[in-house]
């Protein structure tokens, strides 16, 4: 079997296998682990300071819930030696449920999760953006990579490969014929004659035949007059109506020609002449 030969459905099933393992994958893994991370003080700090100042933070993410606590993953702007130039360092912050805001000065505001810390930050705050990982859920990423890949493997795939083999491109399907046996169809009759023997009679005659089949060729090959066949018996006909005309008279046989067959690979017909009386 080729690649050809599979039909759609054969390529939706191989786009399930291949999207969930891809999903159980992605699922496992964890997201931004390497990246260094900063205090509670500098992550509350840095939402409220102005762009350039050194510890802002911009681009925040909110990574789904994993071990009791959001992960958030931010760029800090870092001070460089030139002066008037400032670089974008990535972070990451865990933040626990629930969030209890200002630990670091003895004592804070208590929240469901950081989600709910950073919307009232925001409400003070508008220059404040922040946004959160739903794609990064584990039924999305299972949804996402499993949709994906029926969609290309098994919409997109299959019409490009009928594509390449209507071009050329491809091994041609190979004619199988049709998938059931003809001689199925036979009558019983037919299948009785197919396995039918020649009875003694019907053999005796084959050897007649051949007999007189090797006595022609042999007179042939002697140039004598080839034997012809036994005449079939004269049908018999009805007897003429007498009438009172003249009597007819007796046609008087011909006299027959004589004649003489020679030949060196068959018997020709040469006419002698008549010999006076």
């Amino acid at each position: 079997m080729h690649v050809q030969d599979l039909k759609r459905w054969h390529w939706v099933v191989v786009a399930l296998v291949i999207g969930l393992a891809l999903s159980y994958v992605w699922s496992s893994v964890e997201w931004d682990e390497n990246l260094p991370t900063i205090a509670q003080r500098d992550f509350e700090a840095g939402l409220t300071l102005p762009f350039p100042t050194q510890g802002h933070l911009q681009n925040v993410t909110v990574m789904p819930l994993g071990d009791g606590a959001h992960k958030v993953v931010a760029e800090q702007v870092r001070n460089t030696d030139t002066a008037g130039v400032v670089e974008l360092r990535p972070v990451a912050f865990r933040a626990e449920m629930p969030y209890k805001a200002g630990l670091w000065r003895g004592g804070g505001e208590e929240h469901p999760d950081v989600l709910a810390y950073l919307k009232q930050t925001q409400s003070a705050t508008p220059e404040l953006s922040y946004r959160y990982a739903w794609y990064r859920e584990t039924w999305a990423i299972f949804a996402l990579w499993t949709g994906a890949s029926v969609l290309l493997i098994g919409g997109v795939w299959p019409s490009a490969v009928s594509l390449m083999v209507g071009a050329g491109l491809g091994l041609q399907r190979e004619e199988t014929g049709p998938d059931y046996d003809l001689s199925r169809f036979k009558s019983e009759a037919e299948k009785s004659a197919d396995k039918r023997e020649l009875t003694p009679e019907q053999i005796a005659h084959l050897r007649e035949l051949e007999a007189e089949l090797e006595r022609k060729l042999e007179a042939q090959r002697l140039g004598m007059p080839v034997p012809e066949d036994q005449p079939a018996p004269a049908e018999a006909t009805a007897p003429r109506a007498l009438d009172a005309g003249p009597l007819e008279a007796a046609a008087i046989q011909k006299e027959q020609d004589e004649h003489d067959y020679k030949g060196e690979f068959y018997p020709v017909d040469r006419h002698l002449p008549k010999k006076k009386p």
